[in-house]
């Protein structure tokens, strides 16, 4: 009879394999749109040959820029809501039901967990804890002399926010 200890290591390494495998096979995996022709095989042509190429897609962002990208965008309604607050009461709101938004779980999805206004009409977007633990992009609104509200981005925890071109 073996020893347990050997059927312990053996038990481990069975383990440690088929994660191994595992992450393996998600990270080669080919995915339906992106299925490559066979070995020995030309692919069809997708466009007449008359015709000019048409343009290529835009690259596509890495899923933290992405995911920093929805999360500003996901704020869109809270920072029109504090636009029209300032331009009917010509002050800053203070908090979501100032501006008859409800409470900051109610704007929650995706990367976000929720989306607070503080004082001075700051927006502040919350990401959940698996995006950025910890993690808030801040956005500030400033009023120019004609008027318009311009918003300058700010972000802590959060360094895949910091890598937009708009937001520190």
């Amino acid at each position: 009879m073996k020893s347990p200890a050997y059927i312990f290591v053996a038990l481990v390494l069975v383990v440690l394999f088929s994660l191994v495998a595992y992450r393996v096979s998600v990270h080669f995996a080919i995915l339906p749109g992106d299925a490559a022709p066979a070995a020995g095989t030309v692919a069809a042509p997708t466009e007449p040959a008359d015709q000019a190429p048409a343009d290529e897609p835009a690259p596509a962002l890495p899923p933290a820029r992405a995911e920093a990208l929805d999360a500003i965008g996901r704020s869109a309604a809270v920072r029109a809501a504090v636009e029209d607050y300032v331009r009917e009461s010509g002050d800053w709101p203070q908090s979501l039901s100032q501006l008859g938004l409800g409470v900051p779980g109610d704007h929650a999805g995706g990367p976000v967990a929720g989306i607070t206004v503080h004082t001075q009409g700051v927006v502040a977007v919350s990401l959940k804890p698996h995006v950025a633990r910890g993690g808030v992009i801040r956005l500030t609104p400033s009023r120019a002399p004609d008027g318009a509200i311009t918003w300058q981005c700010r972000a802590s925890n959060y360094p895949a926010a910091t890598r937009l071109p708009d937001c520190r």
